[in-house]
């Protein structure tokens, strides 16, 4: 015979039972339901991210034609068909991709260049459904980068180790304007600077250490005691830029002058073994408008001047830019380009393509020096670049009470005395600076190559 007590047990087993059964199934509702959750947001993420990279590869593609924005949609378009590959078209089961170009929201909000993917569903619920019938709502969110920049450096010496990575021996003045000066080198001697003269940057971010000896100054503005050493290294910006394609052979016609010299005038194209321009010998490079890109591709012999003048075509346009590609380490085979007292240099970088803003580029694995002297109306402006090479940076215009005579006209047409203005950005393996006039180095991000960001940045 049972009890009324075991009769009253069983009835509170039963109901905890129940009660225990509930909670337990609620458990394995959110864990089953909790982890599909979570891959189909994982999944849903995915896709904005994806479609948002594939709008960064457009206007990555047409920056230097459309400058980040999107003025024929094409960019959202890879954006849709990409979210529509991986299971996401808007305005199909309850699926919504938003796609926005520029930003409409975040910290690049606005701004050309950047794509905003935002992806919308509604996930079924599975063991859920004890709690309610409405879908959950997943929410993911991509931001890219598609861009052409200008890096900011004004001077970048790439080499890792070696002692004087910089090195200034001179007696004239260097001044950098308008960006920071970095050395990459771990040397503790990695910047040195001796002589008498001074060199005056914005900023100066070294690896290794700085050694001030001499007469020498190393001198910030306009913000005193902004050397910072130890700093990580920066990588070659332009490392992306593939080597220009050799063109067709340029033509250079020659006429002898009354005064001794030539006239040279050349085409843009390949040239090799070019004559040493002399210090009477007058060069007319036309620009790129003229053909092949405006390149001038010296396939062997250097591009050697001692004190020619050296202008632009004025009949064309777009600039121009030399690229070195050595036929062995000789010297013989380097970049000399050299003022005059009574002449007049003045070269400025392509203006548009994917080489836009350099002037001077030498073959990345050459060692061979490049020489820049400046002297008289001296003006080159761009981005010098010779990634395996030392740079060497001489101001050669006499001195008077400490005064350059050596002038360059800037950007409105003014006549700018006291200093050679040599680039408008130095990015090489090594650089050294000399000679007894001062140089000046004015960085400024339309004259200067750019590096290549393909990136997500949300």
């Amino acid at each position: 015979m049972i009890s009324r007590t075991e009769k009253s047990r069983r009835g509170t087993v039963a109901v905890l039972v129940a009660v225990c059964l509930t909670v337990i199934v609620g458990m394995v509702a959110i864990a089953v339901d909790g982890g599909m959750l979570f891959l189909e947001r994982r999944r849903t993420q995915a896709a904005a991210d994806a479609a948002a990279m594939a709008a960064a590869c457009y206007l990555f593609e047409n920056y230097p034609r459309d400058n980040g924005t999107d003025p024929q949609g094409k960019a959202k378009e890879r954006a849709e068909i990409t979210a529509e590959a991986n299971g996401f078209k808007d305005g199909v089961d309850g699926v919504t991709v938003t796609i926005s170009i520029p930003p409409v929201s975040g910290p690049y909000k606005d701004k050309a260049g950047y794509c905003e993917v935002v992806i919308e569903q509604g996930v079924k619920r599975a063991f859920s459904l004890i709690f309610g019938g409405e879908a959950i709502p997943i929410k993911a969110r991509a931001v890219s980068r598609g861009a052409w920049v200008e890096p900011k450096a004004g001077v970048l010496i790439l080499d890792y180790d070696d002692s004087a990575s910089l090195n200034a021996q001179g007696n004239g003045a260097f001044s950098e304007v308008g960006g920071p000066v970095i050395v990459n080198s771990n040397n503790p001697n990695a910047l040195v600077t001796a002589g008498n003269g001074t060199i005056y940057g914005q900023e100066f971010y070294v690896t290794g250490g700085v050694k001030v000896s001499g007469n020498a100054n190393l001198v910030t503005t306009p913000k005193p005691n902004q050397i910072f050493t130890g700093t990580h290294p920066t990588p070659d910006p332009l490392a992306y830029l593939p080597v220009p394609s050799v063109p067709p052979n340029g033509t250079m016609t020659v006429v002898s002058l009354s005064g001794g010299g030539k006239l040279y005038t050349l085409t843009p194209g390949r040239y090799t073994n070019l004559p040493t321009f002399g210090s009477k010998d007058q060069v007319v490079l036309k620009q790129a408008s003229a053909g092949n890109g405006g390149i001038y591709y010296i396939d062997g012999g250097g591009f050697k001047s001692t004190g020619a003048t050296i202008t632009m075509d004025p009949l064309t346009s777009g600039g121009l830019m030399i690229y070195n590609n050595p036929a062995s380490t000789a010297q013989s085979e380097k970049i000399q380009i050299t003022g005059n007292p009574d002449g007049r240099v003045d070269l400025k970088p392509l203006e548009s393509g994917p080489y836009k803003g350099l002037v001077l580029w030498q073959n990345r694995n050459s060692p061979v020096d490049i020489l820049v002297e400046g002297n008289g109306n001296f003006s080159i402006k761009g981005t010098l670049y010779a990634a395996g090479a030392k740079l060497n940076i001489n101001g050669n215009g006499k001195t008077s009470t400490g005064t350059n005579t050596g002038y360059y006209y800037d950007d409105n047409g003014n006549r700018v005395d006291g200093a050679s203005r040599i680039g408008s950005q130095f990015i090489s393996k090594n650089l050294s600076l000399g000679g007894n006039g001062n140089i000046n180095i004015v960085y400024n991000g339309p004259d200067v190559a750019r590096t290549r960001i393909i990136t997500l940045v949300e």
